[in-house]
């Protein structure tokens, strides 16, 4: 086996970084590379230092960011062989094969501010600061021309960098993956009438275009049932009959609606990749999402759902109306399960990276 240095930002507990991201990629490697993670959070200094830091400098926590990246470059140096990294930690002057995985780059997010300001507001990263990610994003583009590879978590990102012109020998979309037990996978009796909606940031997620569609199917004389999951507080004043707010509950704990539910709904603003879709369809949900990003790439439309063309809750409510009342499209999920649990699975990316890796030798 090959050797392979993992560049990683470990936290607390490495099994929760990233949402285990980078804990079961680790893992997955391991099949295939004699891997040493190196935590790069524990030479970047403490908390206390940073803040001196912050003060003395003046840098926002991007900016502390930026300069730590090339602090750490520097105590670096001795590493050889392939390199494994999740932000470009080494320069773009580096010589090692050195390769990058990601799930959005800051050009995009400096394409949003720019292009999709609509979008952009509720990205997450509108209180940004655009100097510094200007310097960033022009600095990361040129480290993917020079860098060995870079491997994307989606599709839709690769095509958009290289529609930007950057190299297309160079980028790779390899997936992510998911961890779901499948002991906690119990179809109950379906009743055709309950709909899911599973994410912490309501607004960006499309949690009020959702609402209100379901509102509508109320108003028409449906009894649908909305179930609404992550938010740490209910978005929802006075809400209409059948609107159940769960909040913020532990993973296993969400198998139950999984479990429960008709539909699976979540038409996201901006979505950089999505996995929450993939555990829907591994649990049988029938989804539905925005035609964008990488929600078309989950989605069949017509088949293992539909994607909503346009921000119109009269529209959405139709598509949830369609599912509800079409078994054809939950049979056509449950007939692909193990498709999902293959493909999404995190060996099955480490194994793409393996091969990408081998004939980019």
């Amino acid at each position: 086996m090959e050797d392979l240095t993992f560049l990683v930002s470990w936290g607390a507990d490495k099994k929760t970084a990233w949402s285990g991201t980078n804990y079961s990629l680790y893992k997955a490697l391991k099949d295939y590379y004699n891997v040493k993670d190196i935590n790069l959070s524990k030479l970047s200094g403490n908390r206390w230092k940073n803040a001196i830091l912050r003060r003395l400098l003046r840098l926002d926590s991007t900016g502390l960011e930026y300069y730590r990246r090339h602090r750490l470059g520097k105590k670096l140096g001795s590493i050889q062989g392939n390199v494994f990294q999740f932000s470009e930690v080494l320069s773009e002057n580096d010589t090692r094969r050195t390769f990058l995985y990601v799930d959005l780059t800051v050009s995009y997010v400096n394409y949003m501010r720019t292009h999709l300001p609509d979008t952009f507001a509720v990205s997450a990263f509108q209180n940004t600061n655009a100097d510094i990610f200007s310097r960033r994003g022009k600095e990361q583009d040129e480290y993917i021309r020079s860098c060995s590879g870079l491997f994307t978590m989606g599709h839709w990102l690769k095509e958009w960098l290289i529609q930007q012109g950057l190299p297309s020998d160079k980028i790779h979309a390899v997936g992510g993956g998911i961890n779901v037990d499948k002991g906690l996978i119990r179809p109950q009796t379906k009743t055709h009438n309950k709909i899911l909606f599973v994410g912490k940031d309501f607004k960006r997620k499309g949690g009020y275009v959702t609402y209100e569609a379901f509102k509508l199917l109320r108003e028409q004389g449906r009894n649908v049932e909305l179930y609404v999951i992550g938010p740490s507080q209910d978005p929802i004043q006075n809400p209409v009959d059948g609107y159940h707010y769960i909040g913020l509950i532990p993973y296993n704990e969400e198998a139950k609606y999984y479990n429960m539910c008709d539909v699976f709904c979540m038409p996201s603003y901006f979505e950089a990749y999505g996995l929450v879709f993939v555990e829907a369809l591994t649990f049988g949900l029938p989804c539905i999402g925005r035609d964008c990003y990488e929600m078309p790439y989950f989605i069949n439309d017509g088949e293992t759902g539909l994607l909503l063309k346009h921000d119109d809750p009269n529209e959405l409510a139709s598509l949830i109306q369609q599912i509800l009342d079409n078994d054809s499209f939950a049979q056509n999920v449950t007939s692909n399960h193990q498709n999902y649990v293959q493909k999404y699975s995190w060996s099955a990316v480490a194994e793409r990276i393996f091969n990408i890796i081998t004939i980019l030798r």
